[in-house]
């Protein structure tokens, strides 16, 4: 979780939160234990945010 939150900018409590909510991807349980997150999930996940986020539009446009 450390590596994700790093990865997307957010604290660790925060990401828990929007798992909760489904606004983020929960991850995968391993069979040795702990959560694991898929890159390209999460990647996926940061260019939908950067997306929709009102200075990328106008970026993108």
């Amino acid at each position: 979780m450390k590596q994700v939150a790093e990865k997307v900018g957010y604290c660790e409590s925060k990401l828990y939160a929007m798992i909760r909510e489904g606004h983020f991807p929960p991850g995968k349980k391993m069979a040795t234990g702990g959560v694991r997150w898929l890159d390209s999930e999460v990647d996926d996940w940061i260019m939908r945010a950067y997306a929709q986020a009102p200075e990328a539009r106008l970026r993108l446009a």
